[in-house]
């Protein structure tokens, strides 16, 4: 210690000794600056900066170096080799710039370290080539001691403020790493100097041949300069480079407050509500909408809460105390669940009044985000989805779909429990008269009624549905014969009480069919089908409005549906053909016209009595056709005959329904030639009584036509003298079953009496239908009866017009 201050105090000028040392500390400066520089800037400008900071480093140490030399004073006249002082400014320069680009592209300690030895190796080189390039009358011996210890005072300081220059960032860490340099390069220098020892010697010394201090002056002020422009040219361009930097900060600082301006606006505005954690479970962000969604003030929160804290808070509102932590941990699992999962679907956390959507994405640094979505409207847009998927848009009854499910469900428990199921089908009877006379309004409203009777009428455990159009049916679970009577009791009073002074003045009839599992079938499909069979078995019974479902029905409904298959068409293929009966005075015994009687001749049945197939081409409509085909034929026929004779067609209450009906018999009778006054139609009572005011509307018009009305099988059905009051008929035919009768029955020949009494009161001519022996015409003839029909007078045969041309020509042969 006592040398090194001995050569400091002794040895050296001290004015040179601070100028070194001032020289110094500005270029490490001046190099830290240009580190920073290169570290601030791209790649390819980089090394640039670096080489200049070496080679500053490398001027700076250099010319430190010597000016202590300049300040050294050994007592003796010396000088130095140009050749070494050259090499030494060189070492040192290649030496600063590789330790600078090692340390760069090594940002560790292993790298410092290494890039330390190389520059301190430099700077160590530089020290002690320039002390070989001394010359004086004197020899030089070294302390090794010394002179390693200056190599480590180069070097160690170095470890320490190469990447304090490179990649710090503030002021201090700057003016630390240029005091390292700068300790660096002066321990090293009065640390090699303290090493030396001069012995006097007196070999060959020559001044002239040696650079003289002045002239190293002029070199170390050149270096110097150097260094100096390096170091203005490095503080230019960093204060340029700094304003720069600092324009450029305090735009990404703007541009930074904007787009936190913009997130937070984002986040408060939108839709989800949102929740950002950190690696550790702990709350780092939140928006408005969350609050809101939850119901929570705005200092509900706290930065730093787990997720357990926030689930909490926020279901507290929402669930009874005694609910929130099985909930919250539920919850948690969910969550759990989600991030440890690599799909996406969300968790569905309900509550009073609020669904919840939450879903759940985990983040790179171990943290994750959750967004809530309030699914609310949808969860109610979809429940009303299904339940018009489910349900009837008009009464609000469940549709077919829904019967289906609930009777599939009710036969699973039947099967288990050992109990029965009864199913009803319902079906009003007058529906498409509703539509047709009153607007499909009032057959809306019809519905409605029958809907809201019907589940007026059902009890817990029982379901009613309307499958379609007029069609609705109830089931029942039950156990006892009584509660399956029961309830189709409550069905039909309360259809019946529809009818009670409703205030739409709506008359409303329905047919109720009725089959039983496992009794009638064994699966939905065919317990339906038979409880159809039995609607329509009730439907096509007068009288009947209740029908339970019967074996034989099936074979039954398969034979009508193929007779109708078979009916659709029988015209065209020449199966069907008209008899024609006479229908005779008893007066003048004539014949005064015929009835036209359709028959069908199937191709394997046979012949099909009217009777059979005439209420199965009603049920389907084919009774349209046929009836056009036979009033077109009929009025053909009869136009072929003299004498003013009439024909008498049968029409329907399915005919008789339509509003058309008087033009289309117009139209034939136009097209045929027929007088109006020749052709008789008849009709009975029940196909007035389903519509009264409506076909006694269309007879009129037929009646104005001149076309004649005839009231058939009067006695039997619904006979009433009302109708007889409604409406002028042009004859009554007495029902042939009353004729038949009247031989052993005292009643038969007293209603046949009433009958012709009160025709001849009203002034309306009187048939007698079924007239087949003598003591008939006695007892029509005694009564006063106009006319007859009957197999003593004639069979339903051939066309009149054929069996005249037959007989024409027989008796021209």
């Amino acid at each position: 210690m006592f040398p090194f201050l001995f050569c400091l105090r002794d040895q050296h000028d001290a004015p040179l000794v601070i100028l070194a040392a001032i020289v110094c500390l500005l270029t490490a400066a001046a190099t830290v600056r240009l580190c920073r520089q290169a570290a601030w800037t791209d790649t390819g400008s980089r090394s640039l900066w670096l080489t200049m900071a070496g080679l500053t480093a490398g001027l700076g140490i250099w010319a430190t170096h010597f000016i202590a030399m300049l300040g050294y004073d050994p007592g003796i006249v010396m000088g130095y080799h140009v050749q070494q002082t050259v090499v030494s400014l060189l070492v040192v320069l290649a030496g600063a710039t590789a330790g600078l680009f090692i340390a760069t592209r090594a940002p560790h300690w292993l790298g410092s370290l290494l890039a330390a030895s190389v520059m301190g190796g430099g700077v160590t080189a530089m020290h002690y080539l320039g002390m070989a390039a001394l010359e004086m009358p004197a020899l030089i011996r070294w302390k090794a001691d010394y002179v390693a210890a200056s190599a480590v005072f180069a070097i160690v300081p170095l470890v320490l403020a190469l990447p304090l220059a490179l990649r710090g960032r503030s002021l201090a860490k700057g003016a630390a790493a240029a005091g390292l340099i700068t300790a660096a390069v002066v321990l090293l220098h009065f640390t090699g100097m303290t090493a030396i020892t001069l012995i006097p010697s007196r070999g060959e010394f020559s001044p002239l041949s040696m650079m003289s201090p002045r002239a190293m002056s002029l070199w170390i002020f050149l270096a110097v300069s150097c260094t100096i422009a390096l170091t203005a040219a490095a503080a230019i361009t960093s204060r340029r480079t700094g304003i720069k930097l600092r324009r450029q900060e305090r735009e990404n600082q703007l541009r930074v407050q904007g787009m936190k301006a913009q997130l937070d606006l984002a986040l408060e505005n939108m839709h989800q509500g949102l929740c950002l954690y950190d690696g550790d479970g702990r709350l780092l962000l939140w928006n408005q909408r969350f609050l809101d969604l939850y119901g929570l003030g705005s200092d509900a929160l706290q930065c730093g809460m787990t997720v357990g804290q926030v689930i909490r808070t926020g279901i507290a509102n929402h669930l009874p105390v005694t609910e929130v932590e099985q909930r919250a941990a539920e919850i948690e699992r969910n969550l759990n669940q989600a991030l440890s999962a690599s799909g996406d679907a969300p968790a569905i956390s309900e509550y009073p009044g609020v669904v919840v959507s939450v879903r759940s994405r985990a983040l790179p640094d171990g943290g994750w985000v959750s967004t809530f979505d309030d699914i609310t409207q949808q969860r109610r847009s979809e429940e009303r989805i299904r339940h018009l998927a489910l349900h009837d848009g008009l009464t609000g009854l469940p549709n077919r779909r829904r019967f289906n499910d609930v009777v599939d469900r009710d036969l699973d428990v039947t099967a288990r429990a050992g109990s029965r199921l009864g199913l009803v089908v319902v079906d009003l009877d007058n529906f498409k008269d509703i539509n047709d006379s009153r607007g499909h309004s009032a057959g809306d409203q019809a519905l409605k009624m029958v809907a809201a009777a019907l589940k007026d009428a059902v009890r817990e455990n029982e379901h009613v549905a309307r499958l379609g159009g007029d069609e609705f049916a109830a089931a029942i679970l039950y156990r006892e014969d009584y509660e399956l009577a029961d309830f189709v009791t409550r069905l039909s009073t309360g259809l019946a009480a529809i009818n009670a002074g409703n205030a739409h003045d709506l008359s409303v009839h329905a047919s109720l069919g009725i089959a039983t599992y496992p009794a009638d079938s064994q699966d939905r499909e065919q317990l339906c089908n038979h409880a159809d069979l039995a609607m329509y078995r009730a439907k096509g019974t007068v009288g009947e409005r209740i029908c339970y479902y019967e074996k034989g029905m099936d074979e039954q409904a398969r034979e009508r549906r193929q007779l109708a298959a078979d009916l659709r068409g029988a015209a065209a293929r020449g199966e069907m053909t008209i008899l024609y009966q006479p229908q005779r005075s008893l007066k003048d015994d004539r014949v005064n016209g015929y009835e036209a009687l359709l028959r069908w001749t199937h191709p394997k049945r046979g012949l099909v009595p009217p009777d059979i197939f005439i209420p199965v081409a009603e049920e389907t409509g084919e009774i349209l056709a046929l009836g056009e085909w036979v009033l077109r034929q009929a009025c053909e026929e009869a136009a072929r005959w003299g004498d003013g004779l009439t024909v008498a067609i049968n029409l329907s209450a399915v005919q008789l329904s339509q509003a058309s009906l008087p033009e289309s018999v117009a139209q034939t009778l136009l097209e045929t030639g027929l007088a109006p006054r020749r052709l008789e139609l008849e009709i009975t009572e029940t196909a007035i009584i389903a519509d009264k005011p409506r076909v006694l509307h269309i007879l009129r018009r037929l009646k104005a036509m001149g076309i004649a009305i005839a009231i058939d099988d009067f006695g039997t059905g619904y006979s009433s003298l009302d109708t007889l009051n409604s409406f002028p008929f042009d004859k009554i035919k007495i029902d042939k079953s009353f004729v038949i009768g009247s031989e052993e029955r005292p009643q038969a020949r007293a209603i046949i009496r009433a009958v012709l009494a009160l025709g001849h009161s009203l002034g309306v001519p009187v048939l007698a239908e079924g007239v087949e022996t003598s003591g008939h015409v006695d007892l029509l003839v005694a009564e006063g009866c106009d006319q007859v029909q009957g197999y003593l007078f004639g069979r339903p045969g051939h066309a009149p017009s054929l069996l005249a041309r037959e007989q024409a020509r027989l008796a021209a042969g």
